[in-house]
């Protein structure tokens, strides 16, 4: 079946633009619109190859909550779903059939017990961070455990292990990427530990304006800073143990509405591209975090108004109260009820500009997709700039025509997540029409 994908739910990855599929992307007139007056508009159609999940799925494809997966294709075309619920990592070839189930929860080798993220590479090897274990687990292409790579010294704490939530396998080497820690999070365990006297949580680490390298290639995990992104000032939290204090260290640390964040992913030749400001500057850095190029647009980021604000704060409380009547969704902050979290909402700062980069991701054969800002500045799926391997700007994509996958392959292979009302996820891949 041919179709043209509209905007999913639960989608957060890449698609790939190899140069045979460039030429399916259809050039249409220049919008006249002031936004989009830059703007080459591009089409792209697909056809369906399998879908898997649903309510009445087989087992095997019973996959736990949208938020809790996490999807990378191996170059064989194989798609590999780690699935953090079921503690298990499902392989579903091209032809969308299993392939094989990787793991389960167990404290022994080759088991999971706190598992958040997942990297493959090409050649079909991948690997899980495992809290738990306090390690990386690295499998084989055939799903057999290679190596259990432990972090030097145990235990690691709650902040070393989070930093494994956002990664990448290195295309380079036996290697992996890894952002760094949020601040609310350090802060957060940190506060628990000062209320129980127990130490603070000293680890050094990259933060999540931040990329470390792992070497996974000994017995011991051996960890290198990269780079280092730009952050917005902000004024150091309070070293308190009272109750009384917590929001105020929240607002510290707290990233404020429309505060620039860290977009970044792993071209196939190792170069990392992020973002890291309020303006369309895409920096491409060596694989040892030097700056080699920035890919720019004539772009400004917008001055937040009372209508963003407004608009903003509504749209959050809309999803706080569709959280709250969907209970297998809901996902509070710490220790607040509520009526605290719509509080949190309305009385949350605003950084004064909205970014125009969203998002960042590398294409199969090196090109780079840029999602921007949506027309409503809180909605999650703006237009995306497509870049191709030459660095070259090709086009811009209509929001949600289609949404970012959560995974991009060989051969024009393409993964979308999408969930139904009761919040049950399909995986559906498709194919980019030559």
């Amino acid at each position: 079946m041919k179709h043209r994908l509209s905007p999913l739910v639960g989608v957060g990855s890449a698609l790939a633009l190899a140069p045979a599929i460039c030429q399916a992307l259809a050039f249409t007139p220049l919008l006249p619109t002031p936004s989009a007056a830059q703007d080459r508009p591009l089409t792209v159609n697909m056809t369906e190859v399998y879908r898997a999940g649903g309510v009445n799925a087989p087992d095997w494809a019973l996959f736990g909550p949208a938020a809790a997966l996490q999807a990378s294709f191996d170059g064989a075309g194989n798609l590999l779903l780690l699935d953090a619920f079921n503690k298990r990592v499902v392989v579903v070839g091209p032809d969308g059939q299993l392939v094989r189930i990787v793991g389960r929860e167990g404290e022994g080798p080759g088991e999971f017990q706190e598992v958040r993220a997942l990297a493959v590479w090409r050649d079909g090897r991948f690997a899980v961070p495992d809290t738990e274990h306090s390690a990386i687990q690295v499998f084989s292409p055939d799903g057999e455990l290679e190596r259990f790579v432990r972090w030097p010294g145990e235990p690691r704490t709650l902040s070393t292990a989070l930093r494994h939530r956002e990664i990448r396998a290195d295309p380079l080497g036996d290697r992996i990427v890894a952002r760094g820690v949020e601040g609310v999070l350090v802060e957060m365990m940190s506060f628990g530990n000062r209320l129980q006297g127990y130490p603070e949580d000293d680890t050094e680490g990259v933060d999540d304006r931040a990329l470390e390298m792992l070497d996974l290639s000994g017995d011991v995990i051996a960890s290198v800073p990269v780079l280092q992104g730009w952050r917005a000032p902000r004024p150091e939290p309070p070293s308190s143990t009272s109750l009384d204090d917590w929001p105020k260290i929240v607002a510290a640390v707290e990233d404020r509405y429309f505060e620039p964040t860290f977009h970044w992913d792993v071209l196939p030749d190792g170069t990392i591209a992020y973002s890291d400001s309020t303006a369309y500057a895409v920096k491409l850095a060596s694989p040892d975090g030097s700056v080699t190029d920035v890919l720019r647009r004539l772009l400004s980021p917008e001055t937040v108004s009372e209508r963003i604000r407004q608009g903003t704060i509504a749209f959050r409380l809309q999803r706080l109260e569709e959280s709250l009547a969907n209970p297998p969704s809901t996902s509070l902050p710490f220790g607040r009820d509520p009526e605290q979290s719509r509080r949190t909402i309305r009385d949350r700062e605003f950084y004064h500009e909205v970014p125009v980069v969203q998002g960042i991701r590398a294409t199969w054969d090196g090109g780079l997709w840029i999602q921007r800002r949506s027309e409503n500045p809180w909605d999650d799926e703006g237009p995306i700039d497509v870049f191709d391997a030459d660095r070259e700007y090709v086009g811009t994509l209509s929001a949600g025509e289609p949404a970012m996958p959560i995974a991009f392959g060989p051969d024009g292979l393409v993964a979308h997540m999408e969930s139904d009302e009761f919040d049950v996820p399909t995986l559906v891949v498709s194919r980019v029409e030559r």
